[in-house]
């Protein structure tokens, strides 16, 4: 089996500045997976090295600060801190100035919703009115329609009685014309018939008078 490689302090140390660097928290678990092997005793006792160290060194800047940098520092900080103050302020000054444009807008809408709320039911009221009217024209319309179309038929019986009669009319010429045939076929027969009577007449009395010679 493999021995495992000895980890040295300045290993332990580059790992833990690395994971810093990126921001992430130092564990001696996250300094044994950025190295990848070693023993975790052997993190956990140089990685407390290194914690050690970094708080000196923190506390050796601290120390080597002028006071003079300090105050400029503390001066800064307090500009900074008032200007945020200030620029808060405004902004709460503002928050404040729409939130009262907002509460007035939200009053002319309430205002406008009940002006609209009244305009619907004035509507509901006209649009039974109108419904109502439009139920009478409809019975009116069904009524007149009916009306109508019995008047088409009665109309269309007469176009028809009409229609006949013209025809009757039309043919009264035709009627008048054999009528004047017929009589002058009846004048024409009459004459006939005398002639044929005067004959017969005449027949008779030469029998006769042949009869009474013998």
């Amino acid at each position: 089996m493999a021995r495992t490689t000895s980890l040295t302090y300045e290993q332990i140390a580059g790992a833990a500045d690395a994971i810093t660097v990126r921001g992430e928290r130092v564990t001696t678990r996250s300094v044994r997976d950025e190295l990848g092997s070693g023993s975790m005793a052997t993190v956990l006792r140089f990685l407390q090295d290194w914690r050690n160290r970094s708080n000196r060194q923190g506390q050796a800047v601290d120390e080597m600060l002028d006071l003079a940098v300090i105050k400029a520092i503390n001066t800064h900080i307090g500009l900074r801190v008032r200007d945020a103050t200030a620029s808060a302020s405004e902004r709460n000054a503002e928050l404040l100035t729409e939130i009262d444009g907002l509460l007035v807008e939200n009053e002319k809408q309430a205002s406008t919703i009940e002006e609209q709320a009244g305009n619907i039911e004035s509507w509901k009221t006209s649009h039974a009115a109108v419904s109502a009217r439009v139920g009478e024209l409809e019975n009116t319309v069904a009524r007149l329609t009916e009306e109508l179309l019995g008047e088409r038929q009665t109309g269309e019986q007469a176009r028809i009685a009409l229609a006949k009669a013209e025809l009757r009319l039309e043919a009264v010429p035709r009627f008048e014309t054999e009528v004047a045939q017929l009589r002058a076929e009846l004048l024409q027969s009459q004459k006939e018939a005398a002639t044929y009577h005067e004959a017969a007449a005449v027949a008779q009395a030469r029998l006769e008078t042949s009869v009474v010679k013998k």
